[in-house]
Order: structure tokens, then sequence, then C-alpha cells
């Protein structure tokens, strides 16, 4: 089975981070066993730089206002939904349910 990805990268305040001292995962296809990819898991110097961006930005989250908030969630819900069948792929890839059930049920 082809890899969907090689390796991936922690993704924070906008950019991918690497960091290879995390152990490595691997990524595992359910319904057949097959190795998908492999990523480090986070180290904690990793986990504070998430935090410490996640706090940053919910100040400006917390500044903008409802309507704002509102029109952002809106087109956040719209580019999910142009991309559900990719992410029923990627849903099937993660669970081994059937692309069938995902493109409904988890939509």
């Amino acid at each position: 089975m082809t890899f969907i990805q090689p390796a991936a990268s922690h993704f924070i305040n906008g950019r991918y981070v690497d960091d290879t001292n995390g152990p490595v995962l691997e990524l595992i296809y359910p319904a057949n066993g097959q190795p998908l990819g492999q990523l480090h898991a986070a180290t904690p110097a990793i986990v504070e730089e998430a935090l410490a961006s996640a706090k940053q930005a919910q100040k400006a989250w917390a500044a903008t206002s409802g309507t704002q908030r509102g029109r952002i969630l809106r087109r956040a819900a719209d580019m999910i939904r142009a991309q559900n069948h990719a992410l029923s792929v990627l849903e099937t890839y993660d669970t081994g349910k059937p692309l069938s059930e995902t493109l409904c049920a988890d939509a």
C-alpha cells in the first residue's frame, strides 16, 4: 500500500513544525493492517509551543465580534463540505469504515 503521506509534521501557528525527537508512531489501516505512514509523537516542547500559540490565538478570537465569528465558522463549514469526499477517504483509512458510510453517516 502506498503511504498517503510519508511523514507528518505538527501544524502550529499556521506552519508545519518539524520535530523528530518524539517516538515514531505507525499509522495502520485497520481494515487490512497495512501501514499507511508514520508520524512523530509530540515532545513536551512541541506541546508547549502549541499551547502558547493557542493561548495567543484565543485572545484575537475573543476580540472578534459574534457576527464575524459566525461568518468564519460558516465559511469553515462550507470548506469542509466542499472536501467531503477527500475527508471521507481519510476517515475510511483511519477507521476502516466503508467509504459509503463515511460519505454519509460521518459527513
